[in-house]
């Protein structure tokens, strides 16, 4: 991977973790996420429209837009929900480590891929990670709780998030070798934002009115920033390998961390910080594995 490429990435890294840490401080984390889209189609539009002329969408080109809308109104709902159970430094982790442990796992298994030594000890970090940020201590007595805590709760809520996030990164790869990204994550943001719509206007109305009135400004940021920070991936997918890029972009899982613990006062420091640094370890492994 060019320096160019990796610095982009980091970036993005970043401010994904910034927007998820606003998406925590939320009121009702759902409804935040989808007028952050909202708003991301006013602010992204003039981007859209300049790179409409060079877009000429086929038909596998709309597969991907559609399949990826699909998987992003699940990893919203899931996100949501995760952040209305747990803590963003256990969370986002969890949520961000997860999907890379999936993929190698059900290659072995499904397709009989061979893994390399390297990416073994990555998929070992990852899972000593998971484990260490569900310990409340490093006591004895704490040893089997984060066996429990994974049954249900935030952590099923985050991993179910990490599925997502295998399946839409892996349609995006195809999706950006035929369409523009500009282009490709507007309309899919424009159809994932119709396809929760029903659900807000009848559901969730009352909340939608009352977080915007009180979150008006933090939605303009994660409006921004969540679709500016996967346009930055979009980008280093189409001049580096995908795998590269999605195990570099998980240094995120660090910055949310620090972030959790610093500016929200998140419990068990130590136990999260070190959860984290493993599982980012494991996945940049996995990913130069590859």
């Amino acid at each position: 991977m060019s320096g160019i490429a990796m610095a982009v990435v980091l970036v993005s890294a970043f401010f994904h973790a910034g927007w998820n840490f606003l998406t925590k401080k939320s009121q009702r984390k759902v409804v935040f996420i989808w007028l952050g889209q909202l708003v991301a189609l006013v602010m992204y539009f003039p981007v859209f429209y300049s790179f409409l002329p060079e877009a000429s969408i086929a038909l596998t080109g709309w597969a991907c837009i559609f399949t990826s809308a699909f998987l992003h109104c699940l990893y919203f709902s899931f996100l949501g929900g995760a952040y209305e159970r747990g803590e963003l430094s256990l969370v986002y982790p969890l949520s961000r480590g997860s999907g890379p442990l999936v993929v190698p796992i059900c290659a072995v298994f499904f397709i009989r891929e061979q893994l390399e030594v390297l990416g073994m000890f990555g998929i070992l970090l990852i899972v000593c990670g998971i484990y260490v940020i569900h310990l409340p201590s490093f006591s004895r007595q704490s040893f089997l709780k984060p066996l429990l805590a994974l049954g249900g709760g935030a952590s099923l809520w985050a991993l179910l998030c990490g599925c997502t996030i295998v399946g839409y990164s892996l349609v995006d790869k195809i999706g950006v070798g035929h369409v523009p990204p500009p282009v490709y994550i507007y309309v899919m943001v424009c159809i994932s934002s119709i396809m929760m719509a029903p659900y807000m206007l009848l559901k969730e109305r009352a909340a939608t009115v009352r977080e915007w009135t009180m979150n008006w400004k933090n939605i303009l940021i994660v409006g921004f920033l969540s679709n500016f920070t996967y346009l930055l991936i979009l980008f280093a997918m189409q001049v580096s390998k995908v795998s590269y890029v999605v195990a570099i972009r998980e240094v995120s899982i660090v910055f949310s961390a620090v972030f959790g613990i610093v500016w929200l006062g998140e419990k068990h420091a130590k136990q999260k910080l070190m959860g984290a640094f493993l599982l980012a370890a494991g996945v940049v492994m996995i990913g130069a594995s590859r």
